[in-house]
Formats: C-alpha cells, sequence, structure tokens
C-alpha cells in the first residue's frame, strides 16, 4: 500500500523536524544592517585589553557548549579552551556574544578580549583562460601560439614515455618491451 502526502502535509513535517514551528522569528534581523557580519565592526568593544598578550581568533558552541580559540602571540600558539575550563595557561570566564567579547584569565590577570576580524586580501585577478603551465616550462611563461603548443604536447609525450619506462623497469620486464594486456575493455 502506497502513503501519498500533500506538500503541505510534508512542509509540516519538515518544520516539525527542523524545529521551526513554535519558535518566534528572530526580531533582531534589522540590527544586521547596521552590524553586517560581512563588513568591519562599526565600533571597537569597550573595555577591551589593548596590547593583550593573547588574542580570541575564534569561538564555536557545539551542543551548547562554548570553545574558543585563544592564540598567544609570544610562543605563537593557538589553543581550544572550554567555558572555564581548568588545567590550560589561560581561563575563558565569560563571553558576551552580542559584542563578541570574552573575559580571559592570563597570568594572574583578567584580560578582556574582542573576537580578531580576519584580514581578506585580495590577489591580483590572473589571465583569464590561461591553460597551467607544462612540466618542463617555466610557471609564468604563457601558452599561446601553436608552436608553444606543439613544445608542450612534445613534453607531454615524454614525461608519458619516462614514466612508462620506470613503471617498466619497477615491474623488472625491458623499457621496450610492450605492458601486458589489460583485463578492462
Amino acid at each position: 500500500m502506497m502513503v501519498r502526502f500533500s506538500l503541505a502535509e510534508m512542509l509540516g513535517v519538515l518544520a516539525i523536524a527542523c524545529g521551526t514551528i513554535g519558535h518566534p522569528a528572530p526580531t533582531h534581523l534589522g540590527d544586521l544592517v547596521k552590524n553586517s557580519p560581512f563588513g568591519a565592526p562599526s565600533a571597537t568593544a569597550t573595555g577591551v585589553t589593548k596590547d593583550a598578550p593573547l588574542e580570541l581568533r575564534g569561538v564555536l558552541v557545539d551542543g551548547g557548549e562554548y570553545f574558543f580559540s585563544l592564540y598567544d602571540i609570544s610562543a605563537h600558539a593557538s589553543q581550544w579552551v572550554g567555558l572555564n575550563e581548568p588545567g590550560n595557561p589561560f581561563t575563558v570566564h565569560s563571553y558576551d556574544r552580542d559584542k563578541s567579547v570574552a573575559a580571559v584569565e592570563y597570568q594572574g590577570r583578567t584580560l578582556t578580549l574582542t573576537l580578531k576580524q580576519a584580514k581578506v586580501v585580495a590577489l591580483a585577478p590572473s589571465a583569464a583562460g590561461a591553460p597551467p603551465a607544462p612540466a618542463g616550462v617555466a610557471p609564468n611563461a604563457a601558452v599561446t601560439s601553436a608552436t608553444d603548443d606543439s613544445i608542450r604536447l612534445a613534453a607531454v609525450a615524454e614525461e608519458i614515455r619516462r614514466r612508462r619506462a620506470l613503471r617498466a623497469q619497477q615491474a623488472g620486464r625491458p623499457p621496450s618491451a610492450p605492458p601486458p594486456p589489460s583485463d578492462r575493455k
């Protein structure tokens, strides 16, 4: 017996499974324009420790539990720690997710760290449609003319011959002997 469901019934089941029924829509979406996650922060957090020996580089929430990536500038090392997790050189005591600010105890003092913003660097555009450089040709050489294409094909053919000879040598047969027949069809 085949059971058929209407589109409305399937969407209702999907909404229940995703947990969207019974939860109001977020009301802070209007603030998204003012505080875009893609733009530079509009204002720095107040009370942030200047020239701190640590940087807050990442925040992860897993199953409602917060984890923080803290980078030790002098040691050039980072470590993920949980909220109030003991046994580390630093302890994150609190985190304000609206301001992306964490209170961290380090070497007997409390630091207020804001989430470090990543630097986005634009690369220079490459030549559109330029093929990759073949083996044996300088990586920055542009392959454009028919002569360059024939040189590239000759280099590829030579590389194929070299690899076949190497494979034949490893298999223990003379390089000029044809490879054994394959079962593939």
